[in-house]
C-alpha cells in the first residue's frame, strides 16, 4: 500500500514537472497580448464544426471496436461502446499511468458479460492497428516534407516498431496453435489447475485478435480505421481554417501524426503542456509562429480533451463510478481477467 502510494505520488510530481517544462517551452516565444488577439479572431463556426468532428471520431472508433468483436455477440449498442471508449481515454488523460485500457476492458466485461481478457485483446488489436497506420501515414508524407532534426531521428524507430507489430500480428493470428503449445511448455512447472487457468486466459486474449484473421471482419476494421483517421485529420484541417492558416491536408495529417505519437506516451494529467507544445512544434515545421501555434493548441486541446472529459464524466456518473475508483478497481481485479 505504501509503495503504491509512493509510486502514485512520484508519478504526479513527475507529471507536474513535465507539464511545467512543456508549458515553458510552448510559451517562451509567445507574445501574450498577441495570443489573446489571435484567440479572439478564431472563427467560431469552424471551431463548432471541429467540436462535432472531434466528438464523432469516438463514435467511429466504437464502430471499429464493434467489428473487432468478431464471432461474438456483445449486448452493447453503439452509444455504450462509445462511452466506454471515452471513459478509457479520460482515465489515460488524468490518472498518472496508462490504465485506461484496463478500465475499459473491466467495464466492458462487467456490462457485456464477456471475458475481460477477451475485451482487452480487442483493445490491444486497436492499438497495434494504430501503430501501423501511424507509420504508414508518416511514410506517405515523407516525400513531401523536410522533417526537422527533432522528428527525423524518430522516424526509424517508429518504422521498426511498426514492422515488429506487423510480424507479431501475423504470428499471433496465424500461429495460434503453436503459440498455445509454446505457452503450455513455458507454464509446465505450474500446478495443473493453475497452468490450465493461464492457458485459458492466453487463449481468450488471442481470441481478441481473431477479427484481424477474418477477411470479412478485417475489411470492416481497416475500413473504419481509415474513416476515423481521416475525420481526425479533418478536425485539424477545420481548425486551420478557424485560424486562417494554410488549409492543407498535408499539414492536417502531419499534425495528427505528431499528436498521436506524442500523447500516446504517459505524461501530464490532461496532457496539459505536452499537447500544446506538440501543436507549436508541429505547426513550426510549416513556419507558423509560436503564438498562433499555441492558440491553435489551446483551442484544439479544449475541444478534444475537454469534450472527452465531459462525455466521460457523464458516462461515469450514470454508472456511479469515478476515474480513480475505476482505475483502482481495474488494477486490483486485473488478476481476474
Amino acid at each position: 500500500m505504501g509503495r503504491s502510494w509512493f509510486g502514485a505520488r512520484l508519478q504526479i510530481w513527475l507529471g507536474a514537472v513535465v507539464a511545467a517544462a512543456t508549458i515553458y517551452l510552448a510559451a517562451r516565444s509567445v507574445d501574450f497580448d498577441q495570443l489573446v488577439q489571435v484567440l479572439r479572431t478564431a472563427r467560431l463556426p469552424f471551431v463548432a464544426i471541429a467540436l462535432i468532428t472531434a466528438t464523432g471520431t469516438n463514435v467511429l472508433k466504437a464502430l471499429r471496436w464493434r467489428a473487432l468483436f468478431h464471432g461474438r455477440r456483445v449486448p452493447l449498442n453503439l452509444a455504450q461502446l462509445s462511452s466506454l471508449i471515452v471513459i478509457g481515454q479520460a482515465v489515460n488523460f488524468y490518472i498518472p499511468a496508462r490504465v485506461g485500457e484496463l478500465g475499459r476492458a473491466y467495464l466492458t466485461g462487467e456490462e457485456a458479460g464477456i471475458s475481460k481478457l477477451y475485451a482487452l485483446g480487442t483493445i490491444a488489436a486497436e492499438k497495434l492497428i494504430d501503430i501501423i497506420v501511424l507509420a504508414l501515414l508518416i511514410a506517405a508524407m515523407l516525400p513531401f516534407l523536410a522533417l526537422p532534426e527533432w522528428l527525423a531521428g524518430r522516424v526509424g524507430p517508429l518504422f521498426l516498431t511498426a514492422l515488429a507489430v506487423v510480424v507479431g500480428l501475423v504470428v499471433l493470428i496465424g500461429g495460434r496453435r503453436g503459440l498455445m503449445r509454446l505457452a503450455g511448455w513455458g507454464l509446465r512447472w505450474l500446478p495443473s489447475a493453475w497452468r490450465e487457468r493461464w492457458l485459458e486466459r492466453i487463449g481468450v486474449g488471442l481470441d481478441g485478435l481473431s477479427a484481424l484473421g477474418s477477411p470479412r471482419a478485417a475489411v470492416a476494421v481497416w475500413g473504419w480505421t481509415a474513416v476515423f483517421w481521416s475525420v481526425a485529420a479533418f478536425t485539424n484541417y477545420i481548425m486551420l481554417r478557424a485560424f486562417d492558416l494554410p488549409s492543407s491536408p498535408l499539414i492536417a495529417f502531419f499534425l495528427l501524426a505528431v499528436l498521436q505519437a506524442g500523447v500516446a506516451v504517459p505524461s501530464t494529467p490532461g496532457k496539459i503542456g505536452v499537447f500544446h507544445y506538440l501543436c507549436v512544434l508541429g505547426l513550426s515545421v510549416f513556419h507558423v509562429p509560436a503564438t498562433i501555434g499555441l492558440a491553435y493548441g489551446l483551442v484544439l486541446h479544449a475541444l478534444v480533451v475537454g469534450g472527452v472529459s465531459i462525455w466521460a464524466a457523464i458516462a461515469l456518473w450514470r454508472r456511479s463510478w469515478n476515474l480513480r475508483r475505476l482505475a483502482e478497481a481495474s488494477q486490483a481485479k486485473s488478476d481476474g481477467f
